[in-house]
């Protein structure tokens, strides 16, 4: 005869902590993700705001579906690189990417490029919003736009780079836009990726630089640059003392700019809908949201048709800016 093994004994205590530990772990749901690796692609370098919100929402779906979710960076092409891998996998829900709507601008003008929003994109949801922000090197002495602009008008080239990211269609708009509302005209500089351009801002090699605040937010805290103002429609509350270019008089700078999930064109709609749900229960979650407002980023959770309809009119909307600037799209 069989006798069964004797359970150790285990004090009430120690089974009541047991069991509340076993509650306090994060429940797994139910999908129908595929079960192996998933691939989130970002089309910069891994110390811009495009790579901390990847991984940060990496983590949560992580812990959410019970699937290994890794983030890979593709810089190059303004951003545009993971469009091209995308569109080589097959349309089985393990590769997404995570665009900056600024990606899908310089698109517009680019002649070689490969990547089509609207035809190879499969839209999932919008993450959230964030206004484009001018910052100065500590190094040039100034801490307001007015300085800024009094400090500018000088014969001085020099004085008029501005260093960005990218050397694209919309930030040649920004510039563009940026020395018609001043009266001087500024010299776009290149710095590859928002570390460097932050970098360069804090030792002084370019004075001015322009990119989303999500990138350059903490780096005005510490004070490694400074803030001179913001291109959203109303100040940040996680940065009170930065204006916004419609109260410096600058309405035509006006902006706000987005990131977005998106899968390869003809994925299934019920994986999109199920990578919908996920992300946006991520986004709903109140201690992701605060961390990224702290960022400067104002979440926005959507439905793909949403995100669709929003990514068809910025595109409209942003020809007739570059046009009004004296850039040409190409399609």
């Amino acid at each position: 005869m069989l006798v069964a093994p004797m359970m150790p004994y285990l004090p009430r205590r120690t089974l009541l902590g047991f069991t509340a530990a076993a509650a306090a772990l994060p429940a797994v749901a139910q999908t129908i993700i595929p079960d192996e690796g998933i691939d989130i692609l970002v089309g910069f370098q891994s110390t811009g705001g495009p790579d901390v919100v990847a991984r940060r929402i990496s983590t949560e779906l992580e812990r959410r579906t019970g699937r290994r979710i890794g983030v890979e960076n593709r810089p190059g092409d303004a951003g545009a690189r993971p469009g091209d891998t995308l569109k080589r996998q097959p349309p089985d829900g393990t590769v997404l990417a995570l665009f900056a709507f600024p990606t899908f601008i310089a698109q517009l003008a680019e002649p070689n490029s490969r990547l089509d929003p609207i035809a190879d994109l499969a839209p999932i949801s919008l993450v959230g919003t964030w206004p484009v922000a001018l910052a100065v090197s500590p190094k040039i002495g100034v801490s307001t736009f007015e300085e800024y602009r009094r400090w500018l008008k000088s014969d001085d080239p020099a004085r008029h780079k501005i260093g960005s990211t990218i050397p694209d269609a919309f930030t040649e708009s920004f510039n563009r836009i940026f020395s018609r509302e001043l009266g001087v005209a500024v010299q776009g500089v290149v710095s590859p990726g928002p570390g460097t351009l932050v970098n360069d801002l804090a030792s002084g090699r370019v004075p001015a630089g322009v990119s989303g605040i999500v990138s350059l937010l903490e780096h005005h805290r510490g004070g490694r640059l400074r803030l001179l103002l913001t291109t959203g429609r109303e100040r940040l509350a996680v940065a009170r003392d930065v204006p916004t270019t419609r109260e410096l008089g600058m309405p035509g700078l006006e902006m706000v700019q987005w990131y977005g999930f998106f899968a390869r064109a003809g994925t299934p709609q019920p994986l999109i809908a199920e990578w919908n749900r996920h992300i946006v229960a991520v986004l709903d979650e109140p201690l992701v949201a605060g961390e990224f407002a702290q960022m400067g980023l104002t979440i926005s959770p959507s439905t793909p048709r949403q995100l669709a309809e929003l990514l068809e009119r910025d595109l409209a909307a942003w020809k007739a800016r570059l046009v009004s600037v004296g850039i040409t799209p190409v399609r």
